[in-house]
């Protein structure tokens, strides 16, 4: 069976169409002003059934180039909507410690600036799209060069959740466990966007006509196996991931607690003397009282 953008559009609608609900479900159930995480990958899903079904519809009908250009568009956005998503999850997991110590603050403002870059690099990748199919020739080469530089700052940014994940992971022994399995997934899907990251780099930067990582004419197989596999896992582990995560302001989700300095002062200021046992004195003073009662 030879597999066909078709044939990969169909199964985008099967696993993103119940992707979605469950991801409204998570955005209803954390709030759509704490975890920006689950609200981007709501995004996704819903940007990937709207291009499946054009992809369908521009297959039924190739002489509508319309809607095969926005396919193209809608396909180029989906790195920096992973990148974004996995921002908003690691935040939820730095911010939880930026109230203890000021390097934890400075990763969690970290994090949130790189949000800053991530959506520039989107805005580039729309851009650059729409000029390569202009109908004005002298649009395509500046096109390029906006998708050129959409995909260094992808780069860039992966690179720095990639280190914001490695410096987080020294937090893990003060986590919850929803707090590790929040991390734990964005460390899995770290290799996953690596993969689609070298497809679009592979892509974008190759002057052959012919190339086989292009969005527009490259092999279906290539694009199956290094872009829409990933987005499937990613997808599906970050949806599942909101279902079962607690919300914030459960119990179960409160951080551990950790003695602060002031409160381990007077401890240090009567290092060396014995402990006052008040349980030991109140003892004695009933056994005195009773004694005396017994005398008079």
């Amino acid at each position: 069976m030879i597999i066909t953008t078709k044939h990969i559009a169909i199964a985008e609608l099967v696993v993103h169409s119940p992707a979605a609900l469950v991801s409204i479900f998570v955005v209803l159930r954390h709030g759509f002003h704490r975890q920006l995480g689950w609200i981007y990958l709501f995004v996704l899903c819903g940007i990937r059934i709207g291009g499946a079904i054009m992809e369908i519809r521009s297959h039924n009908d190739p002489s509508n180039t319309n809607e095969e250009e926005w396919v193209i568009i809608l396909q180029s956005v989906g790195l920096s909507l992973l990148l974004l998503s996995s921002l908003g999850l690691l935040k939820r997991v730095a911010g939880i410690y930026s109230k203890r110590a000021t390097s934890n603050s400075r990763r969690s403002r970290a994090v949130q600036i790189l949000h800053l870059p991530a959506l520039i690099a989107l805005v580039l990748s729309i851009m650059g799209g729409t000029d390569q199919f202009s109908s004005d020739v002298s649009q395509h080469g500046s096109g390029k060069t906006k998708t050129r530089v959409g995909v260094i700052l992808f780069l860039a940014v992966y690179i720095c959740l990639f280190v914001l994940c490695m410096i987080t992971i020294s937090d893990a022994r003060l986590m919850q466990r929803s707090q590790k399995r929040i991390l734990i997934c964005v460390l899995t899907s770290l290799p996953l966007i690596a993969v689609r990251l070298l497809y679009s780099l592979i892509g974008d930067f190759s002057n052959n006509p012919d190339n086989q990582f292009s969005i527009v004419n490259g092999l279906p197989v290539i694009q199956l196996a290094m872009v829409t596999i990933e987005e499937f896992l990613i997808v599906l582990m970050y949806a599942i991931l909101g279902v079962f995560t607690p919300r914030a302001s459960s119990p179960s989700f409160e951080v551990p607690y950790e003695p602060q300095p002031q409160q381990l002062l007077p401890q240090v200021q009567n290092y060396g003397q014995e402990p006052v046992n008040y349980a030991k004195y109140a003892a004695q003073s009933a056994f005195n009282g009773n004694a005396y009662n017994g005398r008079q």
